[in-house]
């Protein structure tokens, strides 16, 4: 696919959204030049105060698991609050959730604040579902929009269950998944959510193949796979 695919992410990149970001300092910079890379603003503050003001003048949110503690917490439920009194969209990745009963509880509890987005693998999925592995059932039951990544990728409504092309393989690399779901908080501040989910990943699939054939291994991977996102859409600027 060539870049005039991509006329949602050209202006997306004239836009400039401000996305707020609650995330572990880990993946923090990685995915701070991602958004960057397609045009967003992006903020990375979790102190409850700054991240409450920042969300409340941020066109989406995205709220992150990974590397959760006590902080975090507090961060990301004073940006709900912030962005609630707005009806902002947002996207919730519960990273890692199967792995962390204290991660898991506190995912159900950000699910009952109605996340416009949920964007989980297969072992988060159904971690988080009760052990259903239907993205569906999810969805019906937090009415979210599912984006379900993994072997079989799709997003759900719940009614309606689209499923979306393969990805280049990835395996291995870490932040990737913490990237496609800042993208897809990218676009969702400027479109609903099926739109924001099949733009960004026809985006992040496009940079994801162009990246792994012009690196030498990981750490040239995530040079290759920000610069290729930051070239995309040259094609079609208006």
């Amino acid at each position: 696919m060539s870049d005039s695919g991509l006329p949602y992410l050209a202006r997306l990149k004239q836009a400039r959204p401000r996305v707020h970001v609650i995330i572990g300092a880990i993946t923090a910079p990685f995915v701070v030049d991602v958004l960057a890379a397609i045009g967003a603003q992006p903020t990375v503050t979790h102190e409850p105060d700054q991240a409450a003001e920042f969300a409340a003048g941020a066109e989406s949110l995205l709220i992150n698991l990974a590397q959760l503690d006590t902080p975090r917490m507090q961060g990301a439920l004073a940006t709900i609050e912030a962005i609630e009194r707005r009806a902002l969209s947002w996207l919730l990745d519960p990273a890692m959730v199967h792995r962390s009963q204290t991660r898991l509880a506190f995912a159900r509890r950000l699910l009952t604040h109605a996340p416009t987005v949920i964007k989980l693998n297969p072992d988060e999925l159904k971690a988080l579902n009760d052990g259903n592995e239907d993205p569906a059932a999810l969805a019906l039951k937090t009415g979210s929009v599912v984006f379900a990544t993994g072997a079989r990728p799709c997003l759900t409504n719940g009614g309606i269950t689209m499923p979306l092309p393969g990805l280049p393989q990835l395996a291995g690399h870490v932040g990737y998944g913490c990237a496609l779901g800042a993208i897809t908080a990218a676009f969702l501040a400027k479109h609903v959510p099926q739109t924001a989910i099949q733009e960004a990943y026809m985006a992040f699939s496009l940079a994801a193949g162009r990246a792994k054939a012009a690196s030498a291994g990981p750490a040239s991977l995530r040079i290759a796979f920000v610069d290729a996102l930051w070239r995309l859409g040259e094609e079609n600027p208006a």
